[in-house]
């Protein structure tokens, strides 16, 4: 009975997300409509409300396809060629911030090797969750980096807007939240370096150059 209630619940996000995909298309649709050119804002703003809907319908699939439990999660290794890997992720985040006036620019430390093993699908969809974080939140700049940190690979989005665990007066920023971030969190612990006995793991922290939020996966 379980693993019935879980494939009917399957199929219920599969199908939502097939509408949520058809009334995108009518959203960009109606962007090309003269008729609707007052009204660009407010159709921008449904055009990321609807892509964030089809993004959790994503992650909640992918993780019943690959298994809840951290331990019996099923990654499809890849070595990566990070150079690529970034430049993909970079274009993902301009996607993501449309027609908002951000600047966006994408980093990879010299000292980060040209390859790297993971699972890069997957964590290109779990990094949407921060990046969906830093368009809501950023001023006026998006930055993409690929350092080493603790001998692990880090990717960090960062951000100039409000930071995380802000105490100061004014806009509090809450933590990322929801489906995603549990996604996040249990791809990353998924990955494990036996040799070493370490996981990935995610950090927010405040960004040190920006001053706004940073989102950081560290890979082992």
């Amino acid at each position: 009975m379980a693993q019935l209630i879980h494939a009917l619940l399957a199929s219920a996000v599969h199908e939502n997300k097939n509408l949520m995909q058809t009334v995108l298309a009518q959203i960009e649709q109606l962007t090309q409509d003269p008729r609707a050119s007052d009204l660009q804002d407010e159709l921008q703003v449904l055009r990321r409300q609807a892509t964030r809907l089809v993004d959790s319908s994503l992650e909640v699939l992918a993780i019943y396809h690959a298994g809840l439990d951290a331990d019996d999660f099923r990654l499809d290794y890849n070595t990566v060629p990070l150079e690529e890997w970034l430049l993909e992720l970079q274009a993902e985040a301009q996607e993501i911030i449309g027609e908002r006036p951000l600047q966006l620019e994408a980093l990879m430390d010299s000292e980060v090797p040209l390859y790297w093993i993971f699972d890069a699908s997957l964590l290109r969809l779990a990094l949407r969750n921060g990046l969906h974080n830093a368009a809501d939140f950023a001023r006026s700049r998006i930055r993409l980096t690929l350092t080493l940190l603790e001998g692990r690979l880090c990717i960090s989005i960062e951000d100039d807007g409000v930071h995380y665990g802000n105490t100061d007066r004014g806009p509090s920023r809450p933590a990322a939240s929801g489906i995603g971030l549990l996604l996040a969190d249990t791809l990353l612990r998924a990955h494990h370096d036996k040799e070493s006995g370490r996981h990935g793991e995610i950090r927010l922290e405040r960004a040190p150059e920006l001053g706004g939020g940073a989102f950081r996966c560290l890979l082992p």
